[in-house]
């Protein structure tokens, strides 16, 4: 009996399965990161101008320096919504500013130098709260300040350069507490200053710096964060003399900068941290004076450079550390004039700069360091007019930057490609761009729409790529009759889903083949694509209850259709065909 129930119920459910022609099409959701760019607040209300710089993101929560037109340029935070975006801290109250900068993320926590009106620029903190935003040390007693001018982290602790009215400026560290706030070495001993502003560059677990020590002039200084291991790497210039190192620039484990040894003008050099590792990379001219290598950037394994031979005018040059491997990228204005190439940018292994080659003006350009993996990412302003790129922003994989194509400054992105190069509409990212920075993921800036002022914005590069959920259509409502107490078995149609740019994923609350309960159960079906975005739609499954002295009374296990008499109407339909087959055999 139990057989005779499988060989009719099976064929009547395909047949009477399914009682609408209508489907269910999908509900869609991109993916967090695709909300389009947008002002995180409006400031300085009206025509005014917040004017927003120093971007820092710690978590979830981006710092910034703003003006509201009531406060100064002061501390404010966001977590992305206008609700969210406040004011830390009236640091120097009133409309006085204090003028936060050099914000850097200490152990989850921020730091920065402020100017409170009392004791001039000195070292803050803050976790973000109005009452957590205080005066980690006065460096320097009294209205004149500390004013570091450098700070960077290094094994969990700041280091930074500041002066006293005792030794100078010189090397100090800090923990964020006042305790552990101190100076780490006076190089120059007395109130002398030994360290040249702006030059701190970290590379692996050592701080290297300019400074004069008042013996051997301003050279290369490395430290540990120690007192003992705060040091001379080498007296390029000899006895008194100052080499004035300068634009130092990490290369994976190599150091490179430019320097004057007191026989020539500024030349590569480069350093691995030692004295004997500390040469010039190749002298290029063979002569005293020439023009100086400039705009030290890495990209990779490479350091790229601008350099006028002479012969060919500024030009980019690349080095691996090497004299043969020194050398000019390419003439990309040929002749004497120079492309002047500027604004550098690495992303990845490539470097961005901004050229012009003579015909088309200051446009983007990319290289990978080889002659023929130098060109124009695009022409975006046709003729010799240029769009005059700049900003180069690097932003993982891609570059942000702000061009005039001829009807305004307008944000850009660039994936090195030409089809990949294109402007973000400005009617939602903003006009006139300024201030780009790339921190936790995102891109932030200032920007002016309509008759607002310039106000911070923020961008999710996910905005830029995959954000179109799948397609899906999801099969029609199903109506089966129940082939046991506990329901029936079925098996619908599966949804149907594509994606342009990767495979889908399909899920359902209930999948195929399972046993559906009497009553309505309503089917979710959930399609995914790699990067995330969903596309979701539901269908019902109607199983009915057996009709009286149906299969169930009668044992033979049938599947249902439509109403309750659908499967003896079936067999009705069928009998006279069965009786004229046999009659006719």
């Amino acid at each position: 009996m139990s057989h005779r129930s499988m060989a009719w119920g099976w064929p009547l459910a395909l047949a009477l399965v399914g009682s609408s022609t209508s489907l269910a099409y999908a509900e869609v959701t991109p993916r967090p990161e695709c909300r389009p760019p947008a002002a995180l607040a409006d400031i300085a209300p009206g025509a005014a101008s917040a004017s927003p710089t120093s971007f820092l993101r710690i978590g979830e929560t981006v710092y910034f320096v703003a003006n509201d037109g009531e406060h100064g340029a002061e501390l404010w935070k966001s977590d992305g919504t206008a609700a969210g975006t406040v004011l830390v801290k009236d640091i120097r109250f009133g409309s006085d500013s204090a003028n936060p900068a050099l914000l850097t993320e200490l152990n989850g926590g921020l730091l920065f130098t402020a100017n409170d009106g009392t004791n001039g620029f000195e070292l803050w903190k803050s976790d973000g709260t109005r009452e957590g935003t205080v005066m980690v040390r006065e460096l320097n007693l009294g209205e004149e300040g500390g004013n570091p001018t450098d700070m960077l982290v290094l094994g969990g602790k700041a280091y930074l350069a500041a002066g006293d009215h005792l030794t100078g400026r010189e090397l100090w560290v800090s923990d964020g507490t006042f305790e552990g706030t101190r100076l780490l070495k006076d190089i120059h001993p007395g109130t002398g200053t030994s360290i040249s502003a702006r030059s701190m560059r970290r590379m692996g677990n050592a701080l290297f710096f300019t400074a004069d020590d008042g013996t051997h002039g301003f050279e290369l200084w490395k430290s540990d964060g120690t007192e003992a291991g705060t040091q001379l790497v080498k007296d390029i210039a000899a006895a008194e003399g100052s080499s004035y190192a300068s634009q130092l620039t990490a290369v994976g484990s190599t150091l490179f900068f430019t320097a004057n040894d007191g026989t020539t003008d500024d030349d590569l050099w480069m350093s691995d941290g030692s004295e004997s590792g500390t040469v010039r990379v190749r002298d290029i001219f063979g002569k005293p004076l020439h023009p100086a290598p400039d705009e030290l950037e890495a990209a990779g394994s490479k350091l790229f450079f601008r350099l006028d031979d002479e012969l060919t005018g500024a030009e980019l040059w690349v080095s691996d550390g090497t004299s043969g491997g020194t050398r000019r990228v390419r003439d990309i204005h040929a002749g004497a004039t120079g492309s002047n190439p500027r604004l550098f940018a690495g992303v990845g292994e490539t470097l961005y700069f901004v050229a012009e080659d003579g015909a088309s003006g200051a446009e983007l350009w990319r290289s990978d360091g080889t002659e023929a993996g130098t060109v124009r990412v695009r022409d975006i302003r046709l003729g010799s007019a240029g769009s005059s790129p700049l900003a180069l922003t690097a932003a993982d994989s891609r570059l942000f930057f702000t061009a005039d194509e001829g009807s305004g400054v307008a944000l850009w992105v660039s994936d090195g490609t030409e089809a990949g190069t294109r402007v973000v509409d400005p009617a939602v990212a903003g006009q006139a761009p300024r201030a780009l920075t790339f921190t936790g993921g995102t891109l932030y800036y200032s920007a002016q729409e309509g008759s607002r002022g310039r106000e911070p914005y923020s961008l999710s590069p996910a905005f830029l790529g995959d954000c179109k959920p799948p397609d899906l259509t999801c099969p029609a409502d199903v109506e089966v009759i129940a082939t046991s107490t506990e329901g029936a078995v079925v098996h619908y149609a599966p949804a149907q889903a594509t994606d342009t740019a990767s495979d889908v994923t399909l899920g359902y609350s209930t999948p195929p083949g399972a046993t559906f309960p009497l009553g309505d159960t309503e089917v979710r079906v959930t399609a995914s694509d790699s990067a995330g975005n969903t596309a979701s739609c539901s269908f019902t499954v109607r199983v009915g209850a057996a009709p009286s002295g149906g299969p169930e009374d009668s044992g033979c296990g049938c599947t249902s259709g439509f109403a309750a008499d659908a499967p003896w109407l079936l067999l009705g339909a069928l009998a006279p065909l069965m009786a004229r087959r046999r009659r006719s055999s």
